[in-house]
């Protein structure tokens, strides 16, 4: 309701941008229709300011002013706001930088107005009545009492009233100007005059206009009835076989309609046209240079201890510089290095990728998108620079229009940061021209425009949205940091890296299939980060300690842990891994299609499932404590892989269901298989097969948001699971201490590690009597807690 036309004005916005960075765009003036009580959505007027000062001339808004809503009539505090509320809304908007035109009054009224004391007529309609009384005066549908009424109560217009017939008035007050389609026409064609300033329309009107319903409370569900049908028919000259009618052709009006539809279409067919021509040309530029390559490979070999957050200004800042260093070598600025061939395939699509925050930009790594390249009418000068005042080491802010400009800069607004979002987004489906916004938003405030962001969805746009920071790892700055929703929207995917490498992975990913249209049910693309670093080290160590990576591992051989020894195994340290790109080069498959083995135990000596073994599932940066809760498990006996969750939606959800959770079950073989483990000591023979428990291999999941991000693992897969997660408000406090105040912590999740594995081991079987007589299954204990020695959490 309050979203469209602010979608409308952030399209006329996309489609100057586009224009001016020297794409082929047709010129286009963009309308929006919205009624008075909807005219009251924030969302509305978080935008007005905005329009305004980036100079949408060619946006008109149109109010229907009907004062009523679905629930009845509108009533406004006439006395406290100085006015009928389309004063207040015209003081509003010329207050805000609009060109406000109010069509008020129909042709008899204006009439009206010029008899003697007419003057006084209008005062009182425009300054002195109530709307609510208004719309009580037009329920009168006989003239006398109409004329009774009036006459007895507003003395002020006695006299003129002595001039008028009880049909007049009964005519005079139900004749607004929102029915003149002239008046309309002129009115329009006022707002289009002026390039720089957008265009308010109020049109005056009467809900139910010319119906029995007229203005009568509860209307706005109301349907007409089979007679009053039927006289209308009459009235049109409609025949009683025919339900629609055309003008006739040879009329006047047949003859426009006739001439307009035409030019409609044809401006349909060349809209189609020129999409399908700005198709054509940028799918030969992706590929002038070579398909737009997998990664932006930054170089983390130098990078300290570096976050996600951190790897969203690299690559970003990577696509900048891209965009910006000329093709031809001639060209050249001083100190500008010439693009690499790899470089040369992302030219396009860096050039394409309009960077936006709604005030964050510089605290989410965005500054080089930022420095001396906003996008924004230039009408500032740069006192800074001339008072000798200009800090180097921060963003230049001051705007322009150039075609270097590609970022686009709100103050705290993301609800007016995500409309804008969507509508650039739209920009491939409409013209063909394959614009890519990006905005950064702290993760917790997309709550702030989860409205906004589901239109875009839901009108499927095409944009990468980064929530970073997220979660309650941001807790130093905040308790009210935390709550990161669970998200099953349509036309969504969902992403958390954990690795910077996986980020580069997604981010190019992302671009890719939306240069290439590949991208159906997944064009909103969400990327969580975070500012907690951790050690990019970690994953080849890990990665490269599997079974899977080794290389002379024979057959029935299996590995150890280094310093250990066993018969027929091997110390995994002594056997080579595959190099270092052929290891990443599996690891992208299954980062892009949703999760991947960090530490996977599988070919180890000791590696008994429905035993000893588990499955960890981590996202983002509970990595870390997945980790660790591994290692420390390992000390005791358990193999405890951990799964690194990439993407919910692709795993778990929506995405995931398409294909049956394909990779969860049968990439990553996460199944509900039954090992038969024997309770008793020694090998089971005979009578004593009875004793055998049939295990499954259970399920801990831990991650920094809201439980239902990943806790369906064990209802698709058919095994227990113990979900940690957000599930209380936080506290403000250093991560470390904030995830144990939360129960996600390294310990927590050893916790819930043993409690799903004795859990598991106390399931009884019930063997049929048939089959085994007298026998039954023996069980350890009742309690969970007593398989593992009692829990220190101090």
């Amino acid at each position: 309701v309050g979203i469209p036309p602010v979608q409308a004005g952030y399209l006329a916005h996309a489609y100057r941008y586009a224009k001016n960075h020297g794409y082929n765009v047709p010129e286009a003036h963009f309308w929006a229709i919205m009624g008075d009580s909807e005219f009251r959505e924030g969302s509305l007027f978080e935008a007005v300011p905005d329009f305004a000062e980036r100079e949408i001339g060619n946006l008109t808004w149109i109010l229907d002013y009907n004062r009523q809503s679905l629930d009845g009539h509108r009533i406004t505090n006439k006395t406290i706001m100085q006015g009928t509320d389309d004063t207040r809304i015209e003081k509003t908007m010329l207050a805000n930088g609009w060109e406000v035109i109010q069509v008020r009054h129909g042709q008899f009224r204006q009439e009206l107005f010029q008899r003697t004391g007419g003057d006084i007529f209008k005062k009182w309609l425009e300054e002195d009545l109530e709307d609510y009384e208004l719309q009580a005066l037009l329920l009168l549908k006989n003239a006398h009492e109409l004329y009774k009424q009036v006459q007895s109560r507003h003395p002020e217009i006695k006299s003129f009233l002595t001039s008028l017939s009880e049909e007049e008035l009964l005519k005079g007050i139900n004749d607004f100007g929102g029915h003149d389609i002239l008046q309309l026409a002129e009115a329009m064609e006022q707002s289009k005059k002026d390039p720089n300033r957008p265009t308010f329309i109020i049109a005056h009107t009467l809900k139910g206009w010319n119906l029995k319903m007229a203005a009568e409370q509860g209307n706005h569900s109301a349907l007409p009835d089979e007679n009053e049908m039927m006289e209308l028919r009459k009235s049109t000259g409609i025949e009683a076989n025919t339900n629609f009618a055309r003008f006739d052709e040879s009329s006047s009006e047949g003859k426009f309609l006739k001439t307009r539809g035409d030019q409609l279409y044809k401006q349909i067919v060349e809209q189609n046209s020129l999409k399908e021509k700005n198709r054509e040309l940028f799918l030969h530029k992706f590929n002038e240079y070579g398909e737009i390559p997998d990664s932006l490979d930054i170089n983390l070999k130098m990078a300290s201890y570096p976050h996600t957050q951190w790897m969203l200004g690299q690559l970003t800042a990577k696509l900048t510089r891209i965009a910006n260093t000329p093709l031809e070598e001639s060209r050249l600025k001083e100190k500008q290095k010439p693009l690499t061939p790899q470089e040369k395939s992302w030219k396009t699509p860096a050039e394409l990728i309009v960077s936006l925050a709604p005030d964050v930009g510089t605290s989410t790594n965005l500054n080089p998108s930022m420095d001396g390249h906003i996008f924004a009418p230039l009408h500032v000068e740069d006192f800074e620079t001339e008072y000798h005042v200009k800090d180097s080491k921060l963003p230049d802010l001051i705007p322009g229009e150039e075609v270097t400009d590609r970022y686009i800069r709100f103050e705290i607004a993301e609800s007016n940061a995500m409309s804008c979002l969507g509508s650039y987004g739209r920009l491939a489906d409409i013209l063909g021209i394959p614009i890519l916004p990006l905005m950064t938003v702290y993760d917790f405030f997309i709550k702030r425009a989860l409205d906004q962001y589901f239109y875009n969805l839901y009108w499927k746009s095409s944009f990468i949205l980064c929530g970073t920071p997220s979660g309650v790892t941001l807790s130093p700055e905040g308790a009210q940091h935390g709550w990161k929703s669970d998200f099953q929207i349509p036309n969504q995917i969902t992403w958390e890296p954990f690795f910077c490498v996986e980020f580069d992975w997604i981010f190019s990913d992302a671009i890719k299939r939306h240069a290439y249209a590949d991208n159906q049910g997944r064009t909103g693309v969400l990327i969580r980060g975070v500012t907690r670093g951790i050690e990019q080290k970690d994953l080849l160590k890990y990665l490269s300690k599997q079974s899977r990576f080794k290389l002379g591992l024979t057959a029935g051989s299996t590995l150890t842990i280094a310093g250990q020894s066993y018969p027929n195994s091997i110390e995994e340290n002594q056997l080579e891994s595959l190099s270092e790109d052929e290891i990443l080069a599996q690891l992208k498959n299954d980062v892009l299609a949703g999760a991947y083995y960090l530490i996977n135990y599988e070919g180890y000596f000791g590696y008994e499932p429905g035993d000893n073994v588990l499955n960890i599932f981590a996202m983002g940066s509970l990595v870390t404590e997945a980790m660790e809760a591994s290692n420390r498990l390992l000390e005791e006996g358990v193999y405890a892989n951990v799964i690194v969750v990439t993407s919910p939606d692709l795993l778990l959800g929506n995405l995931g269901l398409e294909n049956n959770y394909f990779h969860l079950k049968e990439v990553l073989k996460i199944n509900s298989n039954l090992y038969l483990q024997p309770q008793l000591n020694g090998h089971p023979q005979g009578s004593e097969l009875v004793t055998l428990s049939g295990r499954r291999i259970p399920v801990v999941s831990v991650h920094d948001g809201e439980p239902g991000l990943l806790d369906n693992i064990g209802s698709i897969v058919g095994v227990k699971q113990e979900a940690l997660a957000i599930r209380k408000h936080s506290k403000c406090g250093r991560p470390v201490d904030v995830y144990k105040f939360h129960g996600i912590d390294s310990a927590s999740v050893i916790e819930a590690c043993k409690k799903v594995l004795a859990e598991t081991a106390l399931e009884q079987i019930q063997v049929s009597q048939r089959a085994l007589a007298q026998a039954q299954p023996q069980v350890a204990g009742k309690k969970w807690e007593e398989m593992w020695p009692k829990i220190n959490r101090q």
